[in-house]
């Protein structure tokens, strides 16, 4: 224990001022308690102000840490686990195909979300299967792991989302309230939205989403204004029967003026499909 904190009323008394000067401070004498080493009161005091600011910057620094770079890790709401690792790298591919084309679009497109400034909304569209998770968890990666000033990036599984809000209804305890999620999506200096239209209907015919869904939704992404990545099986043409123009707006922000579109068609093979 340090000695300056050591100090009590009773080990006051037993304090002994030395005519040892201190060699940093000239004008300080040493002192000592009963069996202690000298020591000088202004280094001492210094020593502990040091500690305690260092205590304070490590705080600071977890805190920023946690609002930012830690978001995608401890706030991302996943309905396959296994999406949190998927990288650029981790993305296997053949060369000269439309997923190594899509990849190359998907960095680019990633470099450009590393600039505040890009505000636009990215669509990746397609066959079910074909990797557009994937590759939006990658473009997440890769700009968590380097935009400065660091930021917070999230992935959200739409259905996942929607359960969760939905169970907080009749849930107190839960977290997932429609404000907490609203206030955490809008902050994310990039959101990842996955698997958009799946929360309408799993039947092969889409039908319009509840109101309630586009309400939701509308709230995100209006709050938002860009910046958002969105990964769906459905075409253009699909998703205007499900939702509401003013929805769709938000969700194309941007898009069309920047070729913000990664599209997987019959080309791009079902990676399942080598599962068994």
């Amino acid at each position: 224990m340090n000695h300056m904190e050591a100090l009590s009323f009773d080990l006051l008394d037993k304090l002994q001022v030395l005519d040892e000067m201190c060699p940093k401070h000239p004008q300080q004498k040493m002192v000592q308690l009963p069996g202690q080493a000298p020591f000088c009161p202004i280094c001492t005091a210094s020593a502990i102000e040091q500690r305690t600011q260092g205590v304070i910057t490590r705080h600071m620094e977890k805190r920023h840490e946690r609002t930012t770079k830690d978001v995608l890790r401890l706030d991302s709401i996943f309905d396959d686990p296994d999406a949190a690792s998927c990288t650029f790298a981790n993305y296997v591919i053949q060369p000269n195909t439309e997923a190594a084309a899509n990849r190359a679009k998907a960095r680019q497109i990633a470099g450009k979300y590393l600039h505040n400034d890009y505000q636009a909304n990215t669509i990746l569209t397609g066959n079910p299967g074909t990797g557009k998770t994937h590759l939006a968890m990658a473009m997440l990666h890769a700009v968590n792991d380097n935009i400065k000033p660091e930021a917070a990036c999230l992935f959200v599984s739409i259905n996942e989302l929607v359960r969760r809000v939905k169970d907080s209804f009749n849930n107190r305890g839960s977290w997932y309230t429609e404000e907490n999620v609203t206030r955490l999506i809008s902050t994310a200096n990039l959101l990842v939205l996955d698997d958009l239209g799946s929360e309408a209907s799993f039947k092969r015919d889409n039908t319009e989403a509840s109101d309630w869904v586009q309400q939701l939704l509308f709230g995100l992404l209006n709050k938002r204004r860009g910046r958002t990545i969105i990964t769906t099986n459905l075409t253009s043409k699909q998703l205007t029967k499900i939702y509401n123009p003013k929805l769709l707006s938000r969700m194309y922000w941007g898009v069309a003026k920047n070729d913000g579109v990664i599209k997987f068609t019959d080309a791009t093979p079902d990676k399942r499909e080598d599962l068994f």
